[in-house]
């Protein structure tokens, strides 16, 4: 009896009771990416009951729908706060992954601008932000895209003329033929082909011209008005979204890498120039500078007591910036003594200072002696000093010290040498100190080109103001008076200046490449977003009217074949490059956003170099096409 109780003792001991208890769950801690979400959504609900309490106030209210139309209302009543909102919305969800790819910020833009105006509209509320500031950024974002191709606009213009001139004929006639096709299948009401048509090719000078014809000849209570507007405006907002997602599928549907040929045609138009054209956004950002400065304390008996000029005849290739003596910083003349102990400051060419330290010295740190302003700059020959002798006699007065980087003449870069006979107007791109860059300039009796972070307003309004008269003026046309409109005259504008800014950089102030990209990307998103949220309205409208299928399939058909067309006709007959067949498409259809769609697509500039020429054309076809179906109509 005892021996079995002990036995079962024994046993009750030995029992893994941690294993026979059920197994805890320990709750792990919400993910950052959670919290983060949760805090938005509760920040939005606040905003959202903030705004409702607000807007009870307004006028209108008793005609708004639902929980969302007093917001609506107050959105309204504030454009600049519903149109930056937007923007933002657009920029942030544009950012968000689908897959393996990105919406990007002008589709995204786009869709959260058109999403907000028709849910407004549905709740009574139809979103009226002023049409000057679409007007006013998307003039900033044409002239900012010329002024980043114009160096090579031309460049690309010689290799494919050609196809160029072909697609920006070509896109725009198949979707006349193919407007007329749906009229015919649709017999349509006055005003909506030239509406859809419009629309389908996002072309604004378009819809100017056919509004015209109709004030002219029935007036401003006509009903073919109202169909042009309607049919504009829906047609403009469905196929700015599809185009802008087919640019992102046409290449890879074709089988090309669009990223990989436009980094080929990016390098292949670097080895025709070497070196960045004065005045582009990389040409006083060199990747490697070819200068150093560092300081040594002067320890060698061979040189303490003999002049710096005999250092500088010893290492010709680097030059002597500061010598401190005894706490005194000293000019650095040829004709000043050297001392043991002495502390100097040399900068040229690394091979060279490393040569130059073993007979000097040891190296020492002394970083508010060093800091000499290694700058890398543009220096335009334009004085008689400098006129007639060769780069080596200059070079060789400048001290030495600082590499020169290119020579170039014409605004094309030049093969140089010691034996270079300078001419007025070559730009000579060096790197050195602020000492020897004064010093050259001195020289050359010319201007210096340095890097800067403040623009030259007085160059970008003016050259706004010359691009919109540009696009004022009226060409007459098979006895039509046709204008090219305020985007092709400011584009071309751009491009004109920063042609002339290659042979003279120094033509107009600065105009730093982080200033140029803000106008491009803001004054793009800004247009987008502004154009759609004014068309809400117009779509709705569109759909209560039963006009929703000839405009739909109009769209469609004329807005998205073309395209397609072309593309095939610039792989098979041209063999264009993937980068410019995508710019090349995007101007024949005369889409800004897609522009901006093709250059994240590529993850270059190169689509850009195609863009003008097809663009410019595009829009006048499609001007004078628009003006004869209104009056055929």
């Amino acid at each position: 009896m005892w021996r079995a109780q002990r036995m079962r003792t024994l046993w009750f001991r030995r029992v893994p009771w941690r294993l026979s208890m059920p197994a805890q769950t320990v709750p792990h801690p919400p993910s950052e990416r959670a919290l983060r979400a949760a805090a938005s959504l509760a920040l939005a609900l606040g905003v959202l009951l903030l705004l409702r309490g607000v807007a009870q106030g307004l006028p209108g209210i008793a005609e708004t729908r639902g929980f969302l139309g007093p917001v609506f209302l107050f959105l309204n009543s504030q454009p600049f706060v519903l149109l930056f909102l937007t923007v933002a919305a657009g920029y942030a969800l544009g950012k968000v992954p689908l897959g393996a790819s990105k919406l990007g910020a002008t589709a995204a833009t786009l869709v959260v601008g058109l999403t907000a105006s028709v849910w407004a509209s549905l709740r009574g509320v139809d979103f009226r932000v002023p049409e000057f500031a679409s007007t006013l950024m998307f003039n900033l974002f044409m002239f900012s895209v010329g002024m980043k191709v114009g160096p090579q606009f031309l460049s690309g213009l010689r290799r494919a003329a050609r196809a160029f001139i072909t697609l920006g004929l070509a896109v725009p006639l198949l979707s006349v033929g193919l407007m007329l096709a749906v009229k015919a299948l649709f017999h349509l009401a006055p005003g909506l082909m030239p509406g859809i048509f419009a629309g389908a090719n996002t072309a604004t000078p378009g819809i100017g011209a056919a509004k015209d014809v109709y004030l002219a000849r029935y007036g401003a209570d006509s009903p073919a008005l109202a169909n042009l507007s309607t049919a504009f405006a829906f047609g403009y907002c469905v196929s700015l979204v599809l185009f802008v997602v087919m640019m992102k599928l046409l290449p890879r549907a074709f089988g090309r890498d669009a990223v990989s040929e436009s980094a080929a045609y990016q390098r292949e138009l670097e080895q025709a120039g070497t070196r960045p054209l004065p005045s582009t956004a990389e040409a006083l950002t060199p990747s490697d500078p070819g200068v150093e400065v560092r300081v040594y304390q002067l320890q060698e008996e061979g040189l303490a007591g003999r002049a710096l000029g005999e250092l500088r005849e010893h290492f010709p290739h680097v030059a002597v910036e500061r010598v401190r003596r005894g706490g005194r910083v000293l000019e650095p003349s040829d004709s000043l003594w050297l001392e043991r102990g002495d502390t100097v400051v040399l900068s040229g060419p690394p091979a060279a200072m490393l040569r130059a330290g073993q007979r000097v010295g040891p190296e020492v740190v002394d970083a508010a002696l060093s800091a000499v302003g290694v700058q890398t700059v543009e220096v335009v020959a334009s004085g008689a000093r400098a006129i007639g002798r060769t780069v080596g006699e200059l070079l060789r007065a400048g001290g030495h010290g600082f590499t020169v980087n290119a020579v170039f003449r014409a605004g094309a870069e030049i093969p140089f040498g010691p034996d270079t006979v300078v001419q007025r107007g070559d730009v000579f791109r060096l790197t050195g100190s602020a000492l020897r860059v004064r010093e050259l300039q001195r020289l050359v009796d010319g201007r210096v080109v340095r890097p800067s972070v403040s623009t030259d307003i007085v160059t970008l309004a003016v050259g706004l103001a010359v691009g919109a008269l540009l696009g004022s003026l009226p060409i007459p046309l098979f006895g039509l008076s046709l204008k090219l409109g305020a985007a092709v005259g400011l584009l071309m504008t751009g491009i004109a200046i920063s042609l002339l800014r290659t042979r003279n950089p120094t033509l107009g102030g600065p105009f730093p490449e982080p200033a140029r990209q803000l106008l491009e990307d803001l004054g793009l998103n800004v247009f987008v977003a502004v154009t759609a949220l004014n068309v809400g309205a117009g779509v709705v409208s569109a759909v209560g009217a039963g006009a929703l299928t000839p405009i739909l399939v109009g769209t469609v058909v004329v807005g998205l074949v073309p395209p397609v067309l072309g593309w095939v006709l610039g792989q098979s007959l041209f063999r264009l490059n993937a980068g410019l067949l995508t710019g090349a498409i995007a101007g024949a259809r005369c889409s800004s956003a897609s522009l901006s769609t093709a250059q994240e697509l590529t993850q270059s500039s190169v689509p850009a170099l195609s863009y003008p020429v097809t663009f410019a054309l595009s829009n006048v076809l499609v001007t004078l096409a628009c003006y004869l179906m209104a009056s055929l109509d």
